[in-house]
């Protein structure tokens, strides 16, 4: 595995680590527990919409330096984290950008949950495709505790995620749950033993960089427009037309039948990257720049209280 750290950031970085045609993000700030300053938060969606447009990457992998995945948005500069585009209200700032280029990734995207899973660091986990956490793993929502409201967007992944019962409790509450909570009540795909995480989590992975892209990428998509599709209309639109007609038109159909047929492992062609491009015309998300956020209303000492 090779490391291609970014540049460091104030406090903390964003790394890059290749381990063949699978890309990790790892938060690595381990003097305080993963915690994400401004700049963390920032750095994240242009990673993404590179390794998103990046051949050689087929899984995009997000986890913490350390054995813990992160604390969530570091306390202390967190009115700069949450401040609102134009406006400054705290409806998620920073987090929701980082939420959004995550949600919008196209290839498949897996978190690898240790530790300790707070705050907003939900949010990440809860955008990623599939959520591996270990046995011992503790996920807090926890504004409550320290009065303020979670970012909009991420109550509204949560409730589609969980239901509003379950992402009332939650939030409600403010209380730290367990590993085996959070799996039954569909806060994460899977849960593995302490002395597994690893060999799991690589087996996960590497099964799904084995895949067809075509089927994952077109998967992703029609899962994302399901919530709210009206119901026999899913797959109608446009893009879902265009990723059927890659079916026909593409090779992986036809590499996977014939290694059906042959008993021998698929090896699959189809990337994704031309054709998400030729849809999306004109700038990505993610090329804008982003207007200055309005800093006059929030009290710094009451930040750092």
């Amino acid at each position: 595995m090779t490391a291609q750290p970014v540049p460091e950031v104030p406090a903390g970085t964003v790394q890059v680590r290749r381990d063949g045609p699978v890309a990790w993000l790892v938060l690595d700030r381990t003097d305080r527990r993963n915690a994400l300053s401004p700049a963390m938060w920032a750095a994240l969606p242009g990673l993404l919409e590179e390794l998103d447009a990046d051949p050689d990457v087929r899984v995009i992998g997000l986890r913490g330096a350390g054995g813990v995945f992160s604390a969530g948005a570091d306390i202390g500069e967190l009115f700069e984290c949450l401040g609102e585009p134009g406006t400054g209200l705290p409806r998620g700032g920073l987090l929701t950008e980082a939420e959004t280029a995550l949600a919008a990734v196209h290839k498949p995207t897996v978190a690898a949950l240790e530790g300790y899973c707070m705050g907003g660091a939900w949010m990440l986990a809860g955008a990623c495709d599939l959520r591996i956490g270990s046995a011992s793993l503790r996920i807090g929502l926890t504004p409550a505790r320290i009065g303020i409201v979670f970012p909009a967007s991420g109550v509204e992944a949560l409730v589609r995620l969980v239901g509003p019962g379950t992402a009332s409790y939650l939030l409600l509450t403010g209380d730290t749950v367990s590993a085996a909570d959070a799996q039954r009540w569909g806060m994460l795909t899977r849960v593995v033993a302490e002395e597994d995480f690893d060999r799991v989590l690589a087996e996960v992975v590497t099964g799904l960089a084995q895949r067809s892209q075509l089927s994952t990428q077109a998967h992703k998509h029609l899962v994302r427009l399901s919530a709210g599709a009206v119901p026999g209309t899913l797959g109608t639109d446009g893009t879902s037309e265009a990723l059927f007609r890659q079916v026909l038109d593409g090779p992986d159909a036809r590499i996977g039948q014939q290694a059906f047929l042959a008993r021998r492992p698929p090896r699959f062609r189809w990337s994704g990257e031309e054709f998400w491009a030729a849809r999306s015309g004109a700038a990505r998300p993610g090329k804008e720049h982003r207007a200055p956020i309005v800093r006059g209303r929030w009290p710094r000492r009451a930040a750092r209280s």
